[in-house]
């Protein structure tokens, strides 16, 4: 299948949707945490496991499709990950305690990610490495539409039904998908080959993409900056519910406001990379992020019951700004790589997802009773992007 054959237009739409998978199955169930403690007799504490699994589900799912995508091409293995997402989900209905819960998601995770993988691979097979950035901002603006309603509808099948129907209707998303994918989806890997897959080997080739500095070090900045958006998440509830004391209703709009600061963000930045070196956007937004965590860092040292419409303004920049760092981070990390582009993609994967976690985790550990350990996570966070993304153009110096 030639690229010349392939409708890029159609083709990001179909990725989008793919991509749309990961969102759903993070944020819409999060409105039926507490029916499903009650449900299954334990408590949210408990619930919230089924969150950490799939975190980890995604992060060593994507190691395993790395080398599969590069022997099967991108087709075959998404279906197959697709499959397994569809079984899981309903197991996720039908769970009869929460300990089979946990479990449901973690299978949820290693089926669902596959589209992360592939979905990256695909982009390298059919754009050349100038037009990546554009493509990546066209998929997260597509994406972008289900974090913006996927608490509310959490919410509506919560109160109308119960939360199982959150797992039957992801299972019908996923069927939906994975016949697009069959039917409109061809196969665009141009290095498939025949060897037998080793561990030693595959092990290898994840060391020898962990070698090259360009990789390395846009993976880590983007990735970096992604942590911003899981300390955001993992905070968002406790401060606009619990200290702000605002009704669920209100959270759900805020929550879809501050998500659209990405989607606006990934759409400039696609018009942007036309006229714009991407990796030179992606350093000044760096920049930028910097300086406005800094800012709001300082007032809430100075003032921590600052009004919180000044949060969802601040919020919604800091989303913005990363609109234009991940999509070119990641475009940048996957430039050297040709043949072996589906384990770049699932190494790069699996450190974004794992980096996320860990973030989402110590802010969990260490929140206090305002927003101030999120912005302070937050601008340790930025910092530390901006400097990998600023380093690199002196590694290539010194290695040249």
């Amino acid at each position: 299948m030639t690229h010349a054959k392939i409708n890029k237009n159609y083709l990001i739409i179909l990725l989008g949707i793919l991509a749309a998978i990961g969102p759903f199955t993070i944020d819409m169930y999060l409105p039926g945490f507490q029916r499903i403690a009650q449900d299954l007799y334990t408590d949210e504490q408990h619930v919230a496991f089924t969150l950490t699994s799939y975190f980890v589900g995604i992060a060593l799912g994507q190691l395993f499709y790395g080398p599969i995508v590069d022997k099967y091409g991108r087709k075959k293995p998404l279906l197959f990950g697709l499959g397994i997402y569809i079984l899981a989900a309903i197991g996720c209905a039908l769970s009869p305690m929460i300990e089979v819960m946990i479990g449901m998601r973690f299978l949820q995770a290693l089926g669902g990610c596959v589209g992360m993988v592939a979905s990256t691979a695909i982009i390298s097979d059919v754009y050349e490495v100038q037009y990546r950035a554009r493509a990546f901002s066209s998929i997260m603006l597509v994406m972008g539409v289900a974090p913006l309603i996927a608490p509310s509808v959490g919410s509506f099948f919560v109160e109308k039904w119960d939360w199982e129907f959150i797992f039957y209707f992801l299972a019908v998303f996923a069927g939906i998908v994975f016949l697009l994918i069959q039917f409109l989806l061809p196969e665009t890997s141009r290095y498939m080959h025949s060897n037998k897959l080793k561990i030693r080997e595959i092990v290898a080739g994840y060391l020898e993409v962990l070698k090259n500095k360009t990789f390395l070090f846009y993976t880590l900045a983007g990735s970096i900056a992604m942590s911003v958006m899981f300390a955001y998440i993992s905070s968002a509830s406790f401060i606009f519910i619990s200290f702000y004391g605002l009704d669920k209703a209100t959270f759900s709009l805020l929550f879809a406001v501050n998500a659209s600061g990405i989607i606006s963000g990934s759409y400039l930045n696609g018009l942007l990379t036309r006229k714009v070196n991407y990796i030179k956007i992606s350093n000044y937004a760096a920049l930028i992020l910097s300086l406005i965590s800094l800012c709001i860092l300082i007032f809430v040292l100075i003032n921590p019951h600052l009004p919180y419409q000044w949060l969802v303004v601040t919020l919604f920049l800091i989303l913005f700004t990363i609109g234009f760092i991940n999509p070119n981070a990641t475009a940048a990390s996957l430039a050297p790589f040709t043949k072996n582009s589906g384990t770049a993609s699932a190494l790069g994967g699996a450190i974004r997802m794992g980096t996320g976690a860990l973030v989402a985790t110590a802010v969990g550990l260490f929140q206090g009773e305002s927003s101030l350990t999120m912005f302070i996570m937050i601008f340790v966070l930025s910092i530390l992007a901006a400097s990998f993304l600023w380093i690199m153009p002196m590694v290539k110096k010194i290695r040249s």
